[in-house]
């Protein structure tokens, strides 16, 4: 006996100022309908709520307002921020453990306010539970509003690996509060933009250009200028979601990946101190200099980017890359994480993407040491 069945999914992304703010009907307006009140189970990064301690009482007052159609399920749950929250179970089993002890069922939505590290667990946690709550993603960092908080992955880390555990969960919605980035920390501001840069070299070169010309806005913190580059970061993630036809990544390929097998890599050999966006960017470095190497790439396109990246604060001092072999153990896992058909996405220009499937060690190696050159340089 055979059957198929489908089912049909609106990926919605907004962006607004002041979520919680009276007259705001963002959140208000993506809420499910009908049935009546549903409880609200809420997440908050305590990095955010460290650097904004009126939150709570923001999100109080907005529940208030809303009160026919949802009701707290109990107090927020406060979770630690940053990367180290998806390195084991503690943070995943304290809000498995609030969405149990509050009574949060299927009915009921978990909003998460906060970084990637913290919607990607809490979002795990409520994925799991019941087999699935549904989930407004909330995010509070560059690099989640522009990319981690766009996908529908779920993920902690595990047995020294990126992501090692996870779900495919599309959120109900995310909702990116520009007026949340104002109180980032100078590495969380410029987290996103590296993610920027690379889907702007893989999707859409204007993006690249207006960053270079931005950049001393950017470095200056000009929430303007940043709302800009998110919104287009956003777009171009989405669209790859909802149009490039595997959002799920059943296939053997993650198109957006760009320098990315190297970043998880390094994440890993720092155990997790150095952020995403900069790996990020010195995984997009060393992506670039092999291409080049290979004679896929043009040397000034390669040294336009790192211009660029430099221009926004990325790749400083760091001996991240002072084994080379070590670093290049992270094609492996990137391999075995795709099914064991290797697919790394580069560029050979702007714009236009190329997949190798086959790396030669010893040329990586000297990309690798060629980008750990770079990075001694300001040491």
């Amino acid at each position: 006996m055979d059957g198929s069945f489908s089912i049909p999914w609106t990926h919605q992304i907004r962006f607004t100022h002041g979520a919680f703010s009276e007259g705001n009907h963002v959140l208000s307006s993506i809420l499910p309908e009908g049935e009546g009140q549903r409880r609200l189970c809420t997440v908050i990064d305590a990095g955010l709520l460290e650097a904004r301690p009126d939150l709570i009482d923001s999100i109080d007052r907005w529940q208030q307002g809303h009160a026919a159609r949802i009701h707290p399920s109990g107090p927020p749950v406060i979770i630690p921020g940053g990367e180290s929250t998806k390195n084991g179970w503690d943070s995943f089993e304290t809000v498995a453990a609030a969405i149990n002890d509050q009574h949060v069922c299927r009915r009921s939505i978990v909003l998460i306010i906060g970084g990637g590290a913290v919607l990607d667990t809490a979002g795990f946690a409520a994925a799991t539970s019941h087999r699935g709550i549904g989930v407004i993603r909330m995010p509070s960092t560059t690099l989640a509003q522009g990319d981690a908080g766009i996908g529908v992955k779920n993920g902690i880390n595990a047995f020294g690996v990126k992501n090692f555990l996870g779900s495919f969960s599309p959120p109900l919605a995310v909702v990116n509060d520009l007026s949340l980035l104002d109180s980032l920390d100078e590495a969380h501001w410029r987290g996103g933009l590296s993610e920027a840069v690379k889907v702007a070299l893989l999707k859409h070169p204007p993006l690249l250009d207006f960053i270079e010309q931005a950049s001393d806005r950017l470095r200056a913190r000009d929430l303007e200028t940043m709302e800009s580059v998110m919104l287009a970061s956003a777009r171009l993630h989405m669209d790859h979601i909802v149009h490039g036809g595997d959002p799920f990544e059943n296939q053997h390929a993650r198109p957006l990946d760009l320098g990315h097998w190297a970043a998880h890599r390094i994440e890993a050999i720092t155990q997790w101190r150095m952020p995403h966006g900069d790996a990020v960017a010195i995984g997009l470095a060393i992506d670039l200099d092999y291409t080049v190497r290979i004679g896929r790439l043009d040397q000034e396109i390669s040294s336009r980017v790192l211009e660029c990246l430099r221009s926004l604060g990325f790749l400083s001092c760091s001996d991240c890359l002072s084994d080379g072999k070590v670093v290049l153990e992270g094609i492996e896992e990137f391999r075995e994480h795709l099914g064991g058909c290797l697919t790394i996405p580069t560029i050979t220009a702007p714009g236009a993407l190329v997949e190798l499937h086959e790396i030669d060690s010893s040329i990586m190696l000297d990309a690798i040491e060629s980008v750990n050159g770079i990075l001694s340089a300001d040491s």
